[in-house]
């Protein structure tokens, strides 16, 4: 078994997964609007942050198996969603496209703040704009990655 066919079961196994999370974090965030219970917001910003989390295990098995150059330090996940969108001269094209790259930064960014704010300093209105966009995201991610994915099994079947 070729590692290029273990990393494209990875990316969509991860996908499938991402998938998921995209459908919870609508029902999540329409139950805080519904209901205004301040603990549906905070799930659905949960929701969101393991959205990004998940991106980027997709990012690292990336940079790990293709690229073989995996960012470490304090600035080390701006610099892995960063290399996503880079094209690595005689190794691979960009993962991710410019659309892409720019809807992901925000939920990179949006990760942070849920990670080190208290849940009731969320702002109900910025959660539910991202998991509307949540939708518009997930697509481009999707079709960046397999179309990815195509690129990754032809570059193994040549070998």
């Amino acid at each position: 078994m070729s590692q290029y066919a273990v990393l494209v079961a990875r990316l969509q196994n991860e996908l499938n997964r991402l998938d998921q999370v995209a459908k919870v974090s609508k029902v999540q965030a329409e139950k805080a609007q519904r209901t205004g219970d301040a603990d549906f917001l905070q799930a659905a910003a949960l929701s969101l942050q393991n959205y990004y989390m998940g991106v980027e295990r997709i990012f690292e098995e990336m940079a790990k198996q293709v690229d073989r150059s995996l960012p470490s330090g304090s600035s080390s996940h701006q610099e892995l969603w960063e290399q996503m969108g880079l094209e690595i001269p005689q190794t691979r094209p960009p993962l991710l496209s410019v659309d892409t790259v720019t809807q992901v930064n925000q939920y990179r960014a949006f990760r942070h703040i849920v990670m080190y704010r208290y849940g009731f300093e969320l702002q109900p209105a910025r959660v539910k704009e991202l998991v509307e966009q949540l939708a518009t995201c997930h697509a481009l991610l999707t079709a960046d990655v397999k179309h990815f994915c195509q690129f990754i099994l032809v570059v193994y079947q040549s070998l």
